[in-house]
């Protein structure tokens, strides 16, 4: 651990810090992606941003980011899926774009928020993937709303969160709210991808601490709060909708083992364990993750 903190230091000082400067002081996006567009609806009271794309005519997959990112964090997959659905997604309270109501959420709020989403846009039912508590929202949504869900993706996430996970999003919560977002991105991007990819891939890992530093510290610290009352293991086999779990095959956070106490529960819930990748697997493997999902959406939806 130290060997990989020392290598994310040294990396992170001689090239992403100067990729980060370049972004703020060029007005640009990093990434080939730039920022989509948004359109805006007030829901559950405050503001949100949504984006919808592909044919009308499509079903409907809804993306769910992981915390301190935002719809952006999609650029990889949004190409491809639009191609075969209508691809629905959306900020986070207090990410990107969208408002942030207060500074103390729940998981059934941020689960309601979709689903309030949805009937703005009179959607019926759709797909839901989610990743970090993207996924934690996900599993909230299938037993809040099972009726709106027509399939579940779950990526690198769990299921409960243990007191000393508590004990550590109330640490960073509070150091966000002395020290700001500025504090989390070092630590983040080393938990996020593994050592070989912040190596190589400097401009994308540049790309996603602008995403980090984008999110509101209200927006945060209530959605990590959301994330501290994680606790519906024993509520899975509730789960009808076919569902797949995606472990990032290095993440330390949320390794292979929660993904597969999530898979024993729900009924009939597939398990494919994303090669290379640490926590966003989405962003470190996007070709491999993005086969995975593709496979299992075109099973599930078609």
């Amino acid at each position: 651990m130290q060997a990989t903190e020392a290598l994310f230091e040294r990396l992170y000082s001689a090239k992403i810090s100067r990729a980060l400067w370049l972004v703020r002081f060029s007005g640009q996006a990093l990434f080939s992606g730039i920022a989509m567009t948004r359109d805006f609806a007030t829901i559950n009271g405050f503001k949100l941003a949504y984006s919808l794309w592909g044919d009308r005519r499509y079903p409907v997959v809804v993306l769910s980011h992981s915390l301190a990112t935002n719809l952006d964090l999609w650029n990889y997959q949004l190409p491809l899926l639009a191609r075969r659905f209508r691809v629905l997604l959306y900020d986070l309270r207090g990410h990107g774009a969208s408002e942030a109501p207060g500074d103390n959420y729940t998981l059934q709020e941020l689960a309601s928020d979709v689903a309030a989403l949805l009937d703005h846009l009179q959607i019926s039912t759709a797909a839901f993937v989610g990743l970090s508590i993207g996924g934690m929202i996900g599993q909230y949504f299938a037993l809040q709303y099972p009726e709106k869900l027509a399939a579940l993706i779950l990526c690198s996430t769990g299921s409960r969160t243990e007191p000393r996970a508590k004990a550590t999003i109330q640490e960073r919560v509070e150091t966000v709210r002395r020290e700001g977002l500025a504090s989390q991105v070092q630590p983040t991007l080393a938990r996020w991808f593994t050592p070989k990819f912040i190596e190589e891939s400097p401009a994308n890992v540049a790309w996603i601490s602008e995403l980090i530093l984008r999110t509101s510290v209200d927006g945060y610290a209530g959605c990590a709060r959301a994330a501290e009352g994680l606790d519906v293991t024993d509520a899975l086999h509730n789960i009808k909708a076919p569902t797949l779990i995606v472990p990032g095959e290095f993440d330390a956070a949320f390794p292979e083992a929660s993904s597969r106490a999530i898979q024993q529960r729900i009924p009939n819930a597939e398990l494919r364990v994303l090669d290379g990748a640490a926590h966003l697997g989405n962003v470190e493997q996007a070709h491999r993750f993005n086969e995975i999902i593709l496979n299992f959406l075109r099973r599930a939806l078609t």
